[in-house]
């Protein structure tokens, strides 16, 4: 005797399906508004159900193919083929959909990796860019007649269960029974839900922390180290010449400062007007200084731009491609200043050139510091226009989406040889 009801291993996948097709339906008209943070994020959850779904599909069609199922109701001979035709729509929808979509990931101009969920790696697949408006076309298709094919089978369900008297809400409704009233109503409260969600969802993404400076002990100004920082924006505030201020006998001597572990170099950019902060975890200092003899001084900072961090694996990767960064034609950015001055007290700038994407561009960083003995502590803060060097390309050049301006935040303990 053929099973009157399916396997707990075919409704299980039916059901998964169902809530995460309704969930991505929803979340695709989510896909609006202008380049932020929020709908980059929710472009990643909209990658990451699309492979699920595809993946669940892939299992489903198994499942069917190889493992006994009820047979199918009887009636007219329209029916039934309606019905098949509607069940092999829905396979098409579920596979098509989210392959046009991978294409559409592949063929896209910035190529932003994909990490299911934000924790497994998924390829591109090897395809020219000429196919990227035939996949368009067909992944806005799909979504439509994946409404169509939904209020379809549920009619057709409903149509069954209720005016036909035919049972067949058992089959797949887990724990119906009878009229399986109020297992129908439960199933179709579940696929709303799964609509609402998909129009409200917000992953929530890990923010990294910028840590401040620790406050530095009173001391007399002394040597900086590297790393950028302070306004790289050309300062018109009259600055005290540094060669007036040296004695004539130098109280320090001139020494290479070495840059001690834990340092940091941050930046904030604004992203539709929200903030998105990160850091470099791997950058480096040569640093000759003194404060008596600033005319001698200089600074040079080599930064590993692959090692931005902005808490997000798929932007970090899109900050490295040749939109942005383009760390493979150019890895590094380089700051060298030998005009050091001091400005008052414990604080001091820098004027010098910031070398990035192979644009230089004369730029000036203020800092503070102060010395104890052998050890220096330095701080500062600086800002840089990210138009002027080319960070930014195409879509992404425009300044209403990406702010123009780019906060640079740094701070470290140098120390010298001792005499």
């Amino acid at each position: 005797m053929p099973t009157q009801r399916y396997s707990y291993t075919a409704i299980t996948l039916h059901w998964l399906i169902a809530l995460l097709l309704a969930f991505q339906i929803a979340l695709g008209w989510a896909l609006e508004g202008n380049n932020g943070p929020e709908l980059f994020a929710r472009y990643q959850l909209h990658k990451s159900i699309g492979i699920s779904i595809l993946l669940l599909s892939l299992a489903r069609l198994a499942v069917r193919l190889f493992t006994p199922r009820p047979p199918a109701s009887d009636g007219p001979a329209w029916t039934r083929m309606l019905a098949g035709i509607v069940h092999g729509l829905f396979y098409l929808v579920m596979i098509l959909g989210p392959v046009t979509g991978w294409l559409l990931v592949s063929t896209a101009r910035v190529q932003v990796p994909t990490l299911l969920y934000g924790l497994v790696p998924w390829p591109h697949l090897p395809v020219g860019r000429a196919l990227h408006e035939p996949a368009e076309s067909i992944h806005g298709a799909m979504a439509w007649l994946a409404i169509g094919l939904f209020l379809l089978h549920i009619i057709g369900a409903l149509r069954h269960q209720w005016l036909l008297g035919k049972p067949d809400l058992q089959r797949m409704i887990p724990f119906a029974r009878g009229k399986a009233v109020g297992a129908a109503i439960g199933a179709l409260a579940l696929v709303g839900g799964a609509f609402a969600l998909g129009q409200t969802v917000y992953p929530e993404r890990s923010r990294p922390v910028v840590v401040k400076a620790p406050p530095m002990p009173t001391a007399a100004p002394v040597a900086p180290q590297a790393v950028p920082a302070a306004p790289l924006v050309e300062d018109k505030a009259p600055v005290e010449d540094a060669t007036k201020e040296a004695p004539v006998e130098a109280k320090e001597p001139l020494a290479d400062w070495t840059v001690a572990s834990g340092g940091r170099l941050g930046f904030t950019a604004r992203w539709n007007g929200e903030a998105v902060r990160g850091s470099f975890g791997r950058w480096r200092a040569a640093i000759r200084f003194s404060p008596d003899v600033l005319a001698r001084s200089n600074i040079r900072v080599t930064v590993d731009l692959a090692s931005a961090d902005t808490g997000d694996g798929q932007r970090d990767d899109s900050l490295k491609s040749s939109d942005f960064f383009n760390v493979t034609a150019q890895p590094n950015a380089i700051f060298t200043a030998r005009d050091i001055r001091h400005i008052d007290g414990d604080r001091y700038e820098a004027r010098g050139t910031l070398d990035l994407r192979g644009v230089s561009k004369p730029v000036t960083l203020r800092f503070t510091l102060r010395i104890e003995g052998n050890k220096a502590r330095v701080a500062g803060t600086a800002r840089i226009d990210r138009t002027a060097f080319g960070v930014g390309q195409g879509e992404w050049a425009a300044t209403d989406a990406i702010a123009a301006g780019v906060d640079v935040d740094f701070s470290f303990s140098a120390t010298r040889p001792t005499s």
